[in-house]
């Protein structure tokens, strides 16, 4: 399984690693090949079957699903008030601070 695949439904390494129940530095690793190890990728499948709630889609909402959502880093850093700079630091980070995530929900 992709790396990418896991990423994009869950929004974050984060998020990911928590299905696995692994720390996140370990899940970060796993991005340089771009793919799952064997052994969690039944895991992760199943986890995938099943709909996330809506505040856990929100929580885990990835940077570049809301950049591909909004057309460019740009419109997110004006819908978000912050600058393009901001939007990268979050990007590297892996995941949208909780405040600004309220914003994607009104």
């Amino acid at each position: 399984m992709r790396f990418s695949k896991a990423l994009n439904y869950f929004g974050s390494i984060k998020a990911v690693a928590e299905v696995v129940q692994l720390n996140p530095s370990t899940v970060q690793a796993w991005k340089k090949s771009g793919l799952i190890p064997d052994k969690w990728q039944s895991t992760l499948s199943e986890a995938m079957r099943q709909p996330l709630p809506r505040q856990k889609r929100l929580q885990y909402a990835s940077v570049d699903s809301v950049i591909s959502a909004h057309g460019s880093v740009r419109a997110v850093a004006d819908f978000f008030e912050v600058t393009p700079n901001t939007i990268y630091r979050w990007r590297d980070a892996g995941k949208i601070p909780e405040q600004s995530l309220m914003k994607l929900n009104n």
